[in-house]
């Protein structure tokens, strides 16, 4: 995908880039201008140089061998309690034509998270996401019906 954003910033010139994929159907209008307003704030002030989007994640990891992650299982926090962990989630990336010329990548040398509505950030890779996409996308229309 970089090679393709190259090829993009080598030729149609902006003020700043925007990059979402196809498989990330449910992201919002709404999400993507708070995005672009946070990303262009941090980019006026200086804290930041590009913008992905992520999941925040609380849950209790384990490696293939069974050890902890990121807790202690002799002493056991609520969930919410732990350390958040934050999930690349692919729906949204913004950035510069100079942020990207320092890393050849979407992702600046100074990059800002933005974490992003659990069913906005749904990626389908396989057909059970796509399943999840449908329930997501239906359940999202009835909530916009009812104005909720």
């Amino acid at each position: 995908m970089n090679l393709v954003l190259a090829d993009d910033v080598a030729n149609v010139p902006a003020d700043i880039y925007l990059m979402t994929h196809t498989t990330n159907p449910l992201i919002s209008n709404d999400t993507i201008q708070k995005a672009l307003i946070v990303y262009q704030d941090a980019l006026l002030s200086g804290k930041a140089d590009s913008l992905f989007t992520v999941n925040k994640v609380q849950v209790r990891f384990y490696r293939e061998d069974c050890s902890p992650v990121n807790h202690d299982p002799d002493h056991l926090l609520p969930t919410q309690n732990l350390e958040p962990w934050f999930e690349e989630n692919s729906n949204l990336y913004i950035f510069t034509r100079a942020s990207f010329a320092k890393t050849k990548a979407r992702i600046g040398k100074k990059p800002l998270m933005f974490e992003t509505p659990s069913f906005e950030s749904i990626d389908i890779d396989t057909s059970q996401d796509w399943d999840f996409a449908l329930v997501a996308a239906r359940y999202m229309l009835e909530q916009s019906k009812t104005g909720r």
